[in-house]
Order: C-alpha cells, then sequence, then structure tokens
C-alpha cells in the first residue's frame, strides 16, 4: 500500500484513539504503519490543550494517540475534549483499555485480557442516585448517553460480518 502524504495541518485527521494505559498506548503505535512525528515537526495543539500526541497512519487514515494522564472517567472527559479542540475534524474516537471490564458476554462467556469488545453503546454504571442503604442506577432511555450516529453504526453492522471480523 502507498504511503499517504503528509497531512498538512489538524485539521486532516479524522479518527482520535485514546488511552489511559501506557502499555495500551504502546500497543496502539505497533498498529501505525507510518509514525508522522519520525519524520518532520509535530502538529502541536491547541493553547490550553494539557494532552500529549502521538500522529501517524493505520490503512488509509490519518490518526491522532492521545494519551490520559491517569485514568478515570473525569481524566477520559477532558482528554476527549481537548483532543477534539485541537483536532477539530475528528469523527470517530476510539477508547482502548478496560473501560471498566465488561466480565461476562451476552452469551455468558467470560471476557479475558486480549479480548476485543465492540459495543454500540455505552453504560454508565456509575450514574444514578444514592440513597441511604442503596444505590439505584439510572438506565432509562432518556438517561443514556446517546447512541452513535448512522455512519458509526453502518460501520459497526459491518464489522459483526464474519468477514470483517477477521
Amino acid at each position: 500500500m502507498a504511503q499517504l502524504p503528509r497531512p498538512t495541518s489538524r485539521r486532516d485527521f479524522e479518527i482520535a484513539v485514546i488511552c489511559a494505559l501506557t502499555l495500551e498506548a504502546d500497543a496502539v503505535k505497533t498498529l501505525f504503519d507510518h509514525h508522522w512525528d519520525d519524520d518532520g515537526r509535530s502538529y502541536d495543539k491547541a493553547i490550553g490543550d494539557s494532552n500529549a500526541y502521538s500522529t501517524g497512519v493505520i490503512g488509509r487514515h490519518n490518526v491522532v494517540l492521545a494519551h490520559m494522564p491517569a485514568m478515570g472517567n473525569s481524566n477520559s472527559a477532558a482528554v476527549a475534549t481537548n483532543c477534539r479542540t485541537s483536532f477539530p475534524n475528528i469523527k470517530l474516537a476510539v477508547l482502548v483499555g478496560i473501560c471498566g471490564v465488561a466480565p461476562f458476554s451476552p452469551d455468558g462467556s467470560e471476557i479475558i485480557l486480549g479480548d476485543v469488545i465492540v459495543s454500540e453503546g455505552i453504560i454508565q454504571y456509575d450514574f444514578g442516585r444514592q440513597f441511604p442503604d442503596d444505590f439505584v442506577r439510572k438506565n432509562t432511555l432518556l438517561d443514556s448517553l446517546g447512541r452513535p450516529n448512522a455512519e458509526i453504526r453502518a460501520l459497526l453492522a459491518k464489522v459483526k460480518g464474519v468477514n470483517d471480523r477477521k
């Protein structure tokens, strides 16, 4: 495959990958077909953005890897927001890592380290109301974080196919 031309600016990146752990970021960087940081000056970032980034190519896509300072919901929200500010044309952001754990698949089999989970939505398990003797999780449609747009849902439908999972 021919190498993509070097992006002219941060606006040429449409995919972001966010990693909380260095181990996860190292795994993602091994997938880069080319590292833009290795040839030429870096793409810098917006004023006030405290994130650290690595840039590269995976297949035919320019990808920005955002390194989180630590794990947690607030850190991931801040990193995603800053990334969108510095790379305004991001259309797809992927969070790589343990993501709060999903211990069992829908068929009941155990999910173990190295398994890949592709989700159609997000369940915010720590959102609810604390009562003196109980925690009631909010789980109605109005409480959800929303579903992906049609383009992402179409991509997920494609990934479910036998050939595309390989």
